[in-house]
């Protein structure tokens, strides 16, 4: 009997040890298993997410334009006493559409040393190319950059023709979708800005075609690249006016900046007398390239690129 009782008691014990055992494996098991589904799935949104980014760089069409808010207020919303012109002063919402659209530029090489870069840039410049190095991971030289990527290919055609390698790199500025909230006034001029920068900019490619094959003189390329400077110093008194009231807004201060950028850059092109076809020729076609990747930049800091 006794031995019988201790027999029992052995095996409730052994039970209850194998019982304590299973429920700590399955507590185990259970936390194991949902950090490696965690884990998992981590990986698979990861690669999901690599997967769509490449699948819409790939395509044009399917590019995401983001949406984005830009607020201008006027002097009355800081200073609530006076009593201003309602209809100048009355807000409105607007959207801005501002397509995406590339520059399709002529790689005449790329390298992994800038010097080098430098050397070739400075020899491109002198038979009027733009010499322009964008350093992508390599330090790319562009010598001119075409809205239509027709134009470019029949350019890289014939540079094979002539014995001169040479690649297509397309610079790819992403739309943007934009809602501005102001008065009609500051809406319209906010628009206007945008639509005047890619007008002006893609103008500079006529204006070096036309000049490239003697259909103006350096003079006339000269005359319309002083309007738009003084176009685009209009456009800039009117942008700092509006940063004044609104300092921590990036959209406003951006544009503020392009423009900026944008008019150092032209009065570049004719300092020191330029009179040359061929160097001025080159210095449009640089300025050119880089308003539009600098443009670029500026688009996606507001897409969040």
């Amino acid at each position: 009997m006794r031995y019988s009782r201790l027999k029992r008691k052995n095996r409730r014990r052994y039970t209850s040890v194998l019982l304590l055992g299973l429920l700590l494996f399955l507590a185990v098991y259970i936390g194991s298993a949902s950090a490696a589904g965690n884990f998992i799935s981590r990986i698979v949104t990861s690669f999901l997410g690599s997967f769509a980014n490449t699948n819409q760089g790939e395509d044009d069409a399917s590019v995401r334009v983001p949406d984005t808010q830009l607020t201008v207020p006027d002097k009355a919303d800081e200073t609530p006493d006076e009593s201003p012109n309602e209809s100048s002063s009355q807000k409105v919402t607007e959207q801005l559409d501002i397509a995406p659209f590339n520059l399709y530029a002529i790689q005449l090489g790329a390298f992994t040393s800038k010097e080098n870069a430098e050397v070739a840039a400075r020899e491109l410049q002198a038979k009027g190319g733009a010499g322009y190095i964008l350093n992508d991971k390599y330090f790319r030289l562009l010598a001119m950059g075409y809205a239509s990527e027709t134009d470019a290919q029949k350019v890289k055609q014939q540079l094979e023709k002539e014995g001169i390698e040479s690649q297509i790199y397309s610079i790819a500025v992403p739309g943007v979708n934009m809602e501005i909230t102001a008065s009609a006034d500051k809406v319209s001029n906010v628009k206007s800005a945008f639509s005047l920068w890619i007008e002006k900019t893609r103008a500079l490619e006529d204006i070096v075609k036309r000049l490239d094959t003697s259909a103006i003189s350096v003079e006339d390329a000269k005359k319309g690249i002083e309007a738009t400077i003084g176009a685009f110093n209009s456009t800039l008194e009117q942008l700092k006016a509006y940063s004044a009231t609104q300092e921590s807004n990036h959209i406003l201060a951006g544009l503020q900046e392009l423009y900026q950028k944008g008019i150092e850059s032209l009065n570049g092109i004719f300092a020191g007398n330029v009179v040359n076809r061929v160097a001025t020729s080159s210095k449009i076609k640089y300025t050119y390239i880089d308003m539009v990747y600098r443009y670029k930049q500026y688009i996606d800091t507001i897409t969040g690129e």
